[in-house]
């Protein structure tokens, strides 16, 4: 992720304000947390930056799993 936003703002485009960050299977992030938390958080810190972002996974998470990071996000479940 840092050398992607790197690339954008090399080119001018401010990723923060003018990207759209679609993280998809977030319940991934989940099951790496505990081998690559380093890894995760950074990315979770990073995303936090972004204006518009989603977390998207077509795996139903229950509320014990939800990475702390991104339990007081608002959630949307479509069918």
């Amino acid at each position: 992720m840092p050398k992607v936003i790197t690339a954008f703002q090399n080119l001018g485009i401010d990723p923060f304000e003018n990207i759209f960050l679609l993280i998809d299977e977030y319940h991934i992030l989940s099951n790496q947390y505990v081998f690559r938390n380093k890894a995760v958080r950074k990315l979770l810190e990073i995303a936090q930056n972004f204006k518009e972002k989603t977390y998207m996974t077509a795996i139903p998470l229950t509320a014990e799993f939800m990475l702390k990071e991104l339990k007081d996000l608002p959630t949307q479940k479509v069918i």
